[in-house]
């Protein structure tokens, strides 16, 4: 059984280490551990930025190929957009950044033409009890003063479902942040020992010795949703490498099914 294969990669690391595992065609829950536990949300948070977003968009608020412009002090480490000339991008871009290649630069962007109290508020809306955005990327000086991004596999595994499903937006908006979500180009985690083709809609995030990555796996025969939230390893690499292991067992037992 695939309870009994996760167990035994979960006996082979002292990392805090929570798990989600859905089967979306049976909608039945196959595995979890540890799901409530809350936890730095790293780069996942970055799923609700990009609903709430969508949603504004959806409310008229603003339009996906509306331009904003970059200033200089918008601009942080960890970020493509902190090294290119082009001064203006597109809501689409800027939503499309933050989700495929992690950009930290868009993700302030966004954060700032959205509000701290617009996203928390949907948090809420939606049911994520333990999901909070208390402060911008790469501000060292609020996770100083204990201000974290806060949330749990269980709340982002909800979030997940709920875009997979087109409960959260209405269907193209859905249909949009799932494709957003299949570019995404780290393959460090949950792609880490599957082939190359095997199509995922995810989202990675990572700190020191941290890392996470949840995301809908689609394969002809099936489709499931697999969360694996790292904490506390003694290496990121010891943290990618189980997440890359635990999806390996999953996508074995769902491929031979």
């Amino acid at each position: 059984m695939v309870e009994k294969g996760i167990r035994m990669l979960l006996g082979n690391t002292m990392a805090k280490t929570c798990v989600v595992l859905k089967d979306l065609r049976k909608d039945e829950w196959i595995f979890r551990k540890d799901e409530t536990m809350v936890v730095p949300s790293a780069s996942t948070i970055k799923i609700l930025i990009m609903v709430e977003a969508l949603k504004q968009v959806q409310e008229g608020k603003y339009q996906l190929d509306e331009r904003f412009s970059i200033m200089e002090e918008d601009k942080v480490d960890y970020s493509i957009l902190s090294d290119l000339t082009t001064d203006s991008y597109t809501f689409r871009d800027l939503i499309m950044l933050m989700i495929i290649v992690s950009d930290n630069t868009a993700t302030n962007v966004l954060i700032d033409l959205l509000g701290f109290d617009a996203v928390n508020h949907r948090a809420m809306e939606i049911g994520l009890q333990n999901t909070r955005l208390q402060r911008k990327m790469m501000d060292f000086e609020a996770a100083k003063a204990g201000k974290q991004n806060l949330t749990t596999a269980m709340d982002m595994a909800l979030l997940m479902e709920k875009i997979y499903k087109k409960e959260v937006l209405n269907l193209d908006l859905c249909n949009l942040a799932l494709d957003i979500l299949k570019r995404q180009k780290d393959k460090t985690m949950l792609k880490r020992y599957i082939p190359e083709d095997v199509e995922i809609a995810h989202k990675t995030g990572d700190l020191t010795n941290l890392n996470h990555d949840i995301g809908i796996i689609f394969l002809p025969q099936s489709t499931y949703l697999l969360g694996v939230f790292v904490s506390e390893a003694k290496s990121n690499l010891e943290a990618q490498q189980t997440i890359g292991e635990i999806s390996k067992t999953v996508y074995d037992y769902y491929h031979q099914v």
